[in-house]
This record gives C-alpha cells, structure tokens and sequence, in this order.
C-alpha cells in the first residue's frame, strides 16, 4: 500500500485537481454523502442568519476544499521543497526570527484551515527554531508510519500528544517552536469554554497551560487560502510573557482570531469534525471549567 501511495504522488497537479474536481468531489458529496449531516448542521449552527441557499452553497465550496485537501495530502509524500515553498507562502517571520535570536522557545497556535499537512511540512525551511508537532496516533501502524515519514521529511520533530510533556523536559540544543493546532472538541469538564461560531464551545488547555508554565512566548498563525493550492500563513505575536496576562487571554484570544479568520473563507475549515458534540455542563461558565462552590 505504501508503494502504490508513493508511486501516485509523483502524478502531476494537473491530474490530482481533475481527479478531486471530476471524482473525489461528486463521490464524497453527492454518492457516498460523507458526514454531510455533521457538516451541515455545523454549518447551520454557525451561522444561523444564513438561508438555505447560502448554507449549500458552502457546503459544497467545504466538500470541494476537502476533495483538494486529500488529494494535496497524497502529493505530499513526494513533494519537493522547490514545489512545496511554491505552494505555501509564510508572512512576518521576523517576528519568530526576533524571538529566535532572543534565545525563546515558542508556541506557535492555529486551527485547521487550510493545508496543514503542507504548511507545517515547510516549517524547518523558513523557520529557525527546531519545529515540533505534536499530533495523534493513527491506528493502522502502517499508515501511521507513512504518514510521520511525509510530515517529517525536512526535518520536523514529531511525537504523539500523549508525549508533549517528555519533548518539554527535554534539553533542546537550540529554541524550539511547538506547534498545537487548536481546534477540535475538548472534554467538556477539563477544558476552556469560550462562545465561538454563534455556539459554546470546549477548547484543549494546553496552548495557555504550557506557555505559562514555562513562560513561553504565544505566536498565532493566520491560515488564508488566496487561490486554489495557494495557501499563506501570516504570523501574530499573541504574547511575549504569558506569565503576565490574566488567566483565559491566551485562549480567549486564540479563539477570537481563529473565529475571524474562519468567517473569512467559511470553507476551508474543516466542518466534518463533530466539533460540538460535547455541551457545556449545567452549573459552569465560560472560561477554565471548574464547577462553581455550591
């Protein structure tokens, strides 16, 4: 399997995009309605206002985004760096430059939106510090080396989640930037409930935990997708002194401007995630979960 995976990324972009758009596309969304009901009720919640004219029609822009991305993610197995740097553009690097020379490790947070797969491939060509990544297992060993060869290629650090906290004890011999994608459902009664795409919605502590543990500088990565298989990510300092902002500013503000840039380009985030399947519980509110003192 892993051959015949490698021996199909060597095809041109010119058949990868016909492929989705004559192919993948209708079979995903008109044949095999692949988690159509999740993602239209996402759609449906999150923009309430919408009619239902708008609501297909971003649908479908989702559905075409998501043929694009599996396609683009095949070709990543034998993308080279000339091809990949053509593909995805990084945008204020000075300010992880500023932090590298500085001597700070940083976090370095963003949602799914967009090409990841490309994006964070890139990340040891443009970037100075060591890039970690920290990601979940696949289940299917086979698949799951496959896919930690394709991502790690150029030179990225990546471990399972479950082994942030033994890459953090580490001894580093230069600053490095751990990227947590923060984006998908968190457990409802250890995480950080904020309104978030008309909703309430749970988020993963770990972006705020960490960087205030060990007073890490935040940077928040803006994903933008100008054209088909153009993708920018432009870096904002979120905070150089974690340790100074009040508690929720980091996952407040996380959520803000990845909100903002969702609502930009509704259809390049990734809707077919059950993103609301956990409720905030009776009795809590938003912020870091802990149930009032009766």
């Amino acid at each position: 399997m892993s051959t015949f995976i490698k021996f199909i990324s060597r095809f041109s972009l010119g058949f990868f995009y016909g492929f989705s758009s004559f192919v993948l596309f209708p079979m995903m969304y008109y044949i095999l309605k692949y988690r159509r009901s999740v993602v239209y009720a996402n759609l449906k919640n999150a923009f309430p206002d919408a009619d239902e004219t708008s609501l297909r029609a971003k649908e479908k822009g989702f559905y075409r985004y998501l043929s694009d991305l599996f396609v683009e993610t095949i070709m990543s197995f034998e993308i080279k760096e000339k091809e990949l740097l053509s593909h995805v553009t990084y945008k204020n690097t000075d300010v992880l430059d500023k932090l590298y020379k500085e001597g700070k490790s940083v976090i370095l947070t963003l949602g799914h939106i967009g090409n990841y797969e490309w994006m964070a491939q890139g990340f040891p060509l443009v970037l100075p510090h060591k890039c970690a990544i920290a990601y979940r297992k696949i289940k299917n060993p086979t698949f799951e080396i496959l896919f930690k060869e394709a991502r790690g290629k150029y030179g990225i650090d990546l471990f399972p989640t479950e082994e942030t906290g033994l890459f953090l004890r580490k001894n580093h011999e230069r600053p490095f930037l751990l990227t947590l994608a923060n984006d998908q459902s968190a457990p409802p009664d250890n995480c950080f409930w904020v309104p978030f795409l008309n909703q309430d919605t749970s988020f993963f502590l770990g972006t705020e935990k960490i960087a205030k543990k060990m007073n890490l500088p935040v940077v928040f990565a803006h994903v933008s997708v100008p054209s088909r298989g153009q993708y920018v990510l432009d870096f904002e300092l979120l905070t150089d002194s974690p340790q100074d902002t009040a508690d929720g500013y980091i996952m407040n503000t996380h959520a803000k401007w990845l909100e903002q840039d969702i609502l930009k380009q509704p259809e390049k985030w990734l809707w077919s995630h059950k993103r609301w399947k956990h409720k905030m519980p009776e009795g809590y509110s938003y912020g870091f979960t802990s149930k009032p003192q009766a």
